[in-house]
């Protein structure tokens, strides 16, 4: 009787224990899953990440704020250069004389590049109206000459004033997708090394290293976007620029010309 009853018992009790297995099973993946779930929030994953992706992100975000405030002044500088210089040539236009177009030109001179232009042209032709070496230039070199040599280095001037800065653009925007590439190998790394460490491949070990890794870079791309795109987009209207104050510096030329070969007035 006694032999009947314990295989009875300890059936039931084996059947109790696969019973209860699944469960305690299940139990404890929703556990990891919910502690998963809590680690993978990414401000929690930002905060609470290792010193050397902390320090990648702290580099991308210094590296985005001094991105946009690059724009900013860059593109503050060059839209009040374009109001200043169609006021200034429209002033011109209108001018009686040089004198009067000389102090148009001085009063909107600090923020004009064509205003600049005008007095460089201005400064040729009163402080060197001589010919040739004896005026700074080459021998034989006429004052038309050195006109076009004084304002294309004025141009050329104009030019790398407006690209200062830029290449601090086109450094951020090449730079800093690799310095989120850093932090993510860094991130992935310590996952493995996790893995290693507690003997476990389970998802709550593995997904919030990999996780920490792809916000690094994530928040590089965000760092290196826009500084692309801004610097394509400055060296475009630059470029313009460029354009557009070698015309004016060519008409200053023929204006000069064209008063040289006009007859001059009767007494």
């Amino acid at each position: 009787m006694w032999q009947g009853v314990v295989p009875v018992a300890t059936g039931g009790a084996a059947t109790a224990g696969l019973a209860t297995s699944p469960a305690a099973g299940a139990a404890i993946e929703r556990g990891a899953q919910a502690a998963t779930a809590t680690t993978l929030n990414p401000w929690d994953l930002i905060l609470n990440a290792g010193p050397v992706v902390t320090g990648v992100l702290v580099v991308l975000l210094a590296a985005s704020v001094i991105c946009w405030a690059v724009v900013v002044a860059k593109a503050v500088q060059l839209g009040v250069s374009r109001v200043r210089s169609r006021s200034f040539l429209k002033q011109l236009r209108l001018a009686a004389d040089d004198d009067q177009a000389t102090e148009l030109a001085v009063r909107a001179g600090g923020q004009s590049p064509h205003a600049r232009l005008w007095l460089a042209a201005r400064h040729e032709r009163e402080v060197r109206p001589q010919e040739g070496a004896a005026a700074g230039g080459e021998p034989g070199e006429g004052p038309t000459k050195r006109l076009e040599r004084t304002l294309s280095k004025a141009v050329d001037l104009e030019v790398t004033r407006m690209e200062g800065w830029l290449s601090l653009l086109a450094t951020i925007g090449s730079a800093s997708p690799f310095v989120g590439l850093f932090g993510t190998v860094w991130g992935i790394m310590s996952s493995f090394i996790n893995i290693g460490a507690q003997e476990s491949a389970s998802l709550a070990i593995v997904a919030p290293g990999i996780a920490e890794a792809l916000i690094a870079t994530a928040v590089g791309l965000v760092a290196a976007i826009p500084a692309v795109v801004a610097y394509n987009a400055f060296v475009r209207r630059i470029r313009v620029w460029n354009e557009d104050l070698a015309a004016f510096a060519a008409e200053l030329v023929n204006q000069e010309d064209a008063k040289r070969a006009a007859p001059p007035a009767a007494g």
